[in-house]
């Protein structure tokens, strides 16, 4: 069951039987007013209004408390939010209850019971495409990358519309992991040269900006990857951990031709060892010095590389669209600003073994 829904079905039980009043004056009231206030973002308001319900012993309080919570959680008052969809839980057992207190559990840093609830989310129901992505995020964070793999493969045959909005996220937690990790070079292969070059392009839907992580810490549990809901512009986490997003997964804006730019990046490998090259996993830094951050892209390569031969591997990022302003020029003049560098994260031979580069920074 999705967001929508749940809001929907709790404000038909709300309105049915009661009557509307300009000002609230019962429990029920006060819930319907809340759940007004929720959707216009007045989160304090909701927050006042759903307290009052629940002091009034109004009806399904699992619902007030559920809601109460993700109105916390959208002011910032983490703890306090898993405490309400604790509330909520033990009145009712409902999958997005045990879902959503995962995601925020996740937030905290606590695997162990964010996994634990996402289980009972899917346990509940078995095809909760969002709790098997909301799992593997959770995975991937504590380094299970096979486990994660299962669980966003499971989330996309249950509901395909999910696919971008997870692997956009997943990536984000991979280049967290790369920007935090150090690296070393392989022994039996070496980067000979690398380059990466524009080209313009047209796109029918506006794409996803490039990630961009800048250099300011960054939490060990993953917090900046999932969104801090008391940053300044900041609408809290990206829609597959976000609770508290009204928009129904299904929406599509018009179709729309915009101008952009295709990203495409090389990079010459050559094998100096032994054993034949049958994978690289690879990532491309580059490195703006004033405002100080990073953009890495992080590319896998299928490959063939016998020892002593070299290939270039190629791969590009999806377009970034453009200011209808922008020119060739300010392009141009932002490229020289980048320092470039190629890191080669894993090596797969034929003989079924492999070499990793990344450990904790």
């Amino acid at each position: 069951m999705r967001y929508f829904n749940l809001r929907l079905f709790f404000l038909l039980l709300l309105t049915a039987g009661s009557v509307h009043a300009q000002e609230p004056v019962s429990a029920d009231h006060f819930a319907q007013r809340a759940i007004n206030r929720f959707e216009e973002k007045d989160f304090e308001g909701a927050i006042a209004d759903f307290t009052k319900a629940i002091e009034l012993n109004g009806q399904q309080q699992e619902f007030c408390f559920y809601f109460r919570g993700i109105a916390l959680y959208r002011r910032g008052r983490l703890d306090e939010a898993i405490a309400d969809l604790s509330k909520a839980i033990s009145l009712k057992q409902h999958p997005r209850f045990y879902g959503d207190r995962g995601t925020l559990l996740a937030q905290k840093g606590d695997f162990d019971s964010a996994i634990a609830d996402l289980n009972k989310a899917i346990e509940l129901e078995p095809k909760n495409a969002k709790a098997f992505g909301d799992r593997g995020i959770v995975h991937l964070m504590r380094g299970e990358d096979t486990a994660a793999e299962s669980d966003f493969e499971k989330c996309f045959e249950l509901d395909k519309s999910l696919e971008t909005q997870f692997k956009s996220a997943a990536n984000q937690i991979k280049q967290q992991a790369v920007l935090r990790a150090e690296h070393q070079d392989p022994a039996d292969a070496e980067i000979v040269k690398f380059s990466w070059e524009e080209e313009a392009a047209r796109v029918l839907k506006p794409s996803a900006p490039v990630a961009t992580v800048t250099t300011t810490p960054v939490s060990q549990t993953g917090l900046r990857v999932l969104g801090d809901p008391t940053a300044k512009d900041q609408p809290g986490p990206p829609p597959l951990l976000d609770p508290s997003s009204t928009a129904l997964p299904n929406d599509r804006k018009p179709d729309t031709i915009v101008r952009g730019v295709n990203y495409k990046f090389s990079a010459a490998v050559k094998n100096t060892g032994a054993k034949t090259i049958t994978n690289v996993q690879w990532a491309y830094f580059l490195v703006r010095p004033v405002p100080r951050d990073t953009s890495v892209y992080i590319f896998t390569s299928k490959v063939n590389i016998p020892p002593g031969k070299e290939k270039t591997l190629r791969d590009q990022v999806p377009s970034r669209v453009l200011p209808t302003v922008q020119t060739k020029a300010t392009i141009a003049q932002d490229r020289e600003l980048l320092k470039e560098r190629v890191v080669i994260l894993r090596l797969e031979y034929a003989d079924g073994s492999s070499w990793k580069s990344s450990g904790p920074r």
